[in-house]
């Protein structure tokens, strides 16, 4: 039975080989297939993934801000300043009043001010009464030496014209004193010219002894009139000190009613919420101050549980919140500094957050916006993406296996 199918297989056997032949659209379906496979790994190989970690912030000058808060409680007397405005270094920025005054209750700085202004009408007064004082004894010295200096005068004149009478006299003796000796001229008459010369000498004695006591009379004047001088000069000195210390205490009281708040540092005021009239404590701030010309940076707050990757120099790519990324984009930065250890600060809903602070410098100071470059400002909240970590995608893929291979 099967002899004979077999024997008429073979006569109806062609001859040749058999062979297979896949159809080409097949091939070309496995062409694509490997095709796409090489396409992906060379992708994944080739792409890039990053690693980033989100934080939010705000920014801020790099020289910092400068918290404007009262010394004390009080109220705001006097504001002259406004939002925006520039001053300078020791500007006039705000009076606060230490307490109310009122018209009807005389208040105890008030009785301290009023007795420290009659102590200084006193000292005043006393000082004025000293200057009278002394100036009239000064004009009574200058009359006295004025009328010493004309007494000197008149008796210098009186003792030259003496001087020329015992001159005239002692010439008239010198001459008769010959003709006496021959008896032409009297003893008396003689003795009589002699007493006439003596006479005049004694006068010119006289008028020298007087002189002399004049002039001893001029220096007492002078050393009087400098003594009271000096003497006023000494009280006016001990009243201008007392009085000084007066001014001290009056300002001293003044300052306990009121005192001045003044710019550390020159800049722009911002965040000014202070009024006339307002009630301050010495915990309200009562504006800011943005130095001139300071580098703007962001400051971030990165959580405990990013912190691990983040460090200086790592791309950071900013999103202000003032201007939404979707439509404005983000602005490149830099991380600068990473604190060592955290700070403490309540959430909203009175949870205590740790953080750390970083600081990253920005690389553009302004957003392009509708045409325009709108410039940053301090204070601006901001969301950034740190890049902490860039790698493939093929060894992003494989990092669970590495990571078990570490185990």
């Amino acid at each position: 039975m099967f002899r004979k199918d077999v024997s008429d297989s073979s006569i109806n056997k062609l001859p040749g080989n058999v062979e297979i032949f896949v159809p080409v659209s097949w091939q070309l379906v496995g062409y694509f297939i490997v095709g796409i496979v090489l396409s992906c790994l060379i992708f994944l190989s080739l792409a890039s993934y990053t690693r980033v970690e989100i934080a939010s912030g705000s920014i801020v000058p790099a020289a910092g801000i400068s918290l404007i808060v009262p010394g004390r409680s009080g109220v705001i007397a006097s504001l002259p300043v406004e939002e925006g405005q520039e001053v300078k270094s020791g500007a006039y920025l705000a009076l606060i009043r230490a307490e109310e005054d009122s018209a009807s209750i005389e208040t105890p700085a008030v009785r301290v001010e009023s007795a420290i202004a009659a102590q200084d009408s006193q000292l005043f007064a006393q000082e004025i009464a000293t200057e009278e004082a002394v100036g009239a004894q000064l004009r009574q010295f200058a009359a006295q030496h004025a009328g010493l200096v004309e007494e000197v005068k008149h008796l210098q004149s009186q003792i030259a014209i003496q001087q020329n009478l015992v001159s005239s006299a002692h010439r008239e003796l010198d001459r008769i004193r010959p003709v006496a000796a021959r008896g032409f001229i009297s003893v008396r008459d003689m003795q009589q010219r002699e007493e006439a010369l003596l006479v005049r000498q004694q006068g010119l004695s006289q008028l020298a002894q007087a002189l002399a006591a004049k002039r001893a009379s001029m220096l007492e004047n002078e050393r009087s009139a400098a003594q009271a001088a000096s003497q006023g000069r000494a009280q006016k000195a001990s009243v201008a000190a007392a009085r000084a210390g007066v001014a001290q205490q009056a300002a001293n009281a003044a300052s306990s009613r009121s005192y001045v708040l003044r710019a550390p540092l020159a800049g722009r005021v911002t965040a000014l919420t202070a009024n006339v009239g307002q009630s301050v404590t010495s915990q309200s701030p009562l504006m800011t101050i943005l130095p001139s010309g300071s580098e703007l940076r962001a400051e971030l707050e990165v959580s405990s549980s990013a912190i691990g990757f983040v460090k200086p120099g790592q791309e950071v790519r900013i999103a202000i919140d003032a201007f939404p990324y979707q439509r404005f984009g983000s602005i490149r930065g830099k991380v600068l500094t990473v604190a060592a250890s955290p700070i403490s600060r309540q959430s909203e809903t009175g949870v205590n957050l740790s953080a750390y602070p970083v600081t990253v410098s920005l690389h553009q100071r302004a957003v392009p916006a509708y045409g325009r470059r709108e410039p940053l400002i301090s204070g601006m909240t901001l969301t950034a993406r740190i890049i902490t970590e860039e790698r493939t995608l093929l060894a992003w893929l494989f990092e669970p296996l590495l990571a078990v291979q570490k185990r």
